[in-house]
């Protein structure tokens, strides 16, 4: 089922991408599930021999020795995160020299590696796959084993152009010197780091070569967001680092069990990654309701008894989802005052990221605190916590702004204030009674029935008969 889904969206993708060359683009067998092949690994002396297997559209760093010895396999085939299948990775020793580690890590480029009986190491990553899109970040669900606290390796980069680096050693030796090649795009030289410990002659670049967007971190250092599943699955989640604006012409992907620019002396024997759903994040476009906000703080107007600040003035929030349960509330160029000269203070936008979403029977509800939100210029600092629903197209929410730091009130000026796709007509006193004999009934935004002789302030939907219309309580 999961390869089916996999080949329909592929089939989809390619379609959009003939009428947009700058589609959000996926990465091959994301989820290892197609096809796994034998695995011929590259070498300057033209290598024939296959060792193992690797998934369709990536490369495993499996190891082919001088001459079949010292041939190792560091990638495998295994269970999947929700799937039947997903690749690990391991740290081996060499089937040979028992003391020599093989580094695990899979590419969507060709690996290579070099040695003279376990001397004069070098290796890693070169070339990757076409690609012109511009992700947000990268994610993928692992389990990892880190021997001696080892950590794992991310790298993934777009670039254009390319580097060609002369005279590199790409095989395996007992004695002498391996035969070298010239290597276009080599990891390093994209990457635009040092070369002094490397092997190889100049590096060249064209004229037009250009590093775009890099992510390089340890698979669980403060530039990734990790989230645990309870079967042991974590998710990485890291956003790739924009150099340019021009758009790219290539990818590649590096993820390793270990210490992937450390050198053969880094890595630790036994050090593992289990890697599936290795997928590109672009940037998702808000979800915008336009409607009516209504403002009230007794403090800053003393003088009306229910200190109205705007009532029924236009507005728009927006909601940014984040995860699958996650996103980030907006409401932009939020004001004190009903925009008709009266009163009208600029605060700014108001902002809570880490909104927590449930859906349940078409309906949406949300609920979120910030802590010491910056407002107009940062002079104001406020605590806001939002509560609301949506259900289609209808948008109800509260947004409770708590002046943290006010001159009027030691405890904080509390700033109520509702936001509705619907403007409120009328206040809980000014309900007509229906002289229906069905009884009048309260809810809340979430569906509950609450007394009516309990409300606290907030919108309510009212009931009596087949009679349903919203009201606000002040």
């Amino acid at each position: 089922m999961k390869f089916l889904y996999k080949s329909m969206y592929s089939a989809l993708l390619m379609g959009a991408m003939g009428l947009n060359a700058t589609a959000q683009q996926q990465l091959p067998n994301s989820g290892f599930e197609e096809e796994w092949i034998n695995c011929v690994p590259w070498t300057s002396n033209g290598n024939s021999s296959q060792i193992g297997s690797t998934p369709s559209g990536w490369c495993i760093s499996q190891v082919i020795g001088v001459s079949g010895l010292g041939k190792t396999e560091v990638g495998f085939k295994t269970e999947g995160y929700n799937s039947a299948t997903a690749v690990e990775l391991k740290n081996s020793p060499n089937s040979l020299l028992s003391t020599q580690t093989v580094p695990g890590y899979i590419t969507l480029g060709k690996t290579w590696s070099t040695s003279v009986m376990g001397n004069k190491n070098d290796g890693g990553s070169f070339g990757g796959i076409e690609f012109s899109g511009r992700p947000e970040s990268l994610e993928f669900m692992y389990k990892h084993t880190g021997t001696d606290g080892e950590k794992a390796t991310v790298v993934a980069y777009l670039w254009k152009g390319h580097w060609t680096q002369k005279a590199v050693p790409g095989n395996i030796v007992a004695f002498g010197s391996p035969k070298t090649a010239n290597m276009v795009d080599r990891d390093r030289c994209v990457l635009g780091l040092d070369m002094s410990s490397s092997l190889g002659g100049a590096v060249t670049p064209s004229d037009d070569a250009e590093l775009i967007a890099v992510i390089n971190v340890e698979i669980e250092d403060e530039t990734t967001t990790i989230s645990e599943d309870n079967n042991g699955w974590k998710k990485f989640s890291a956003k790739f680092d924009y150099k340019s604006d021009a758009t790219p012409e290539m990818i590649n992907v590096v993820l390793a069990a270990g210490n992937y620019f450390g050198g053969a002396t880094a890595v630790k024997q036994g050090t593992s990654l289990i890697v599936d759903d290795v997928k590109l994040v672009y940037p998702t476009k808000p979800e915008t309701h336009e409607g009516y906000i209504n403002i009230y703080c007794k403090d800053l107007n003393p003088d009306d008894p229910e200190g109205t600040l705007a009532k029924n003035s236009a507005a728009t929030i927006e909601i940014i989802p984040t995860g699958e349960n996650t996103c980030t509330f907006k409401l932009p160029n939020f004001a004190l005052g009903d925009g008709d000269g009266a009163m009208q203070l600029q605060l700014g936008d108001i902002v809570v990221e880490n909104v927590t979403v449930t859906e349940k029977d078409g309906v949406k509800t949300f609920s979120g605190v910030t802590k010491d939100l910056k407002l107009m210029w940062d002079t104001i600092l406020a605590d806001v916590t939002i509560k609301g629903t949506i259900t289609g197209d209808v948008a109800d929410m509260t947004i409770d702004v708590i002046w943290t730091n006010s001159p009027l009130n030691e405890e904080g000026t509390p700033i109520y204030v509702t936001f509705t796709t619907n403007p409120v007509t009328s206040g809980i006193t000014d309900i007509t009674v229906d002289n229906s004999n069905a009884p009048v009934e309260f809810y809340n935004l979430q569906g509950v029935r609450v007394n009516a002789d309990n409300l606290t302030p907030g919108i309510y939907v009212r009931r009596q008969g087949s009679q349903v219309s919203k009201v606000l309580v002040k």
